[in-house]
């Protein structure tokens, strides 16, 4: 089997989770924020690894075009709906929960580069943790702030 099947895999293995978790209703809600900072920062994220050679995709095949992966941003899309989706109202579980998910998103990194489908330059722990913890920062507090934007607005016309 290619190296670059393991996208498709990635792929569906999200959708399938998040068909099985979200409702239809939470997905289509949850989309445009899953598309702006899953699909968006991960976009971001391989344009700021490209530039430096930091880190990046490798091994995509077809499935891929100068270093952006087709599937990858999907992927972040998929993960970051589930993510919201399950997003905690208490502070201290907020606050585990990001954790949790910057620790995961670690694992899941080095996970992709023993498959070889990714690499970094700057060793497996250090630069993941800094991108993620930005990351999963910028993400939280913009879905918080947007989602809260999107609602007063849906109020004012109802």
């Amino acid at each position: 089997m290619p190296r670059y099947f393991i996208y498709l895999i990635l792929t569906a293995f999200f959708g399938l989770i998040l068909i099985l978790t979200v409702p239809k209703e939470e997905i289509r809600r949850l989309s445009i924020y899953g598309i702006i900072f899953g699909a968006g920062m991960d976009f971001l994220m391989l344009i700021y690894g490209g530039l430096t050679g930091f880190f990046g995709w490798t091994n995509f095949g077809p499935l891929g075009y100068h270093g952006i992966t087709i599937f990858t941003p999907l992927d972040w899309a998929l993960f970051f709906i589930m993510y919201f989706y399950f997003l905690p109202k208490q502070k201290l579980l907020l606050y585990v929960y990001v954790t949790a998910a910057i620790v995961f998103s670690i694992l899941y990194a080095g996970l992709i580069q023993d498959l070889g489908v990714f690499y970094s330059v700057l060793g497996r722990f250090y630069i993941h943790l800094i991108d993620f913890i930005i990351w999963y920062l910028v993400a939280t507090w913009g879905y918080y702030k947007l989602s809260a934007y999107v609602e007063s607005k849906q109020k004012m016309m109802d």
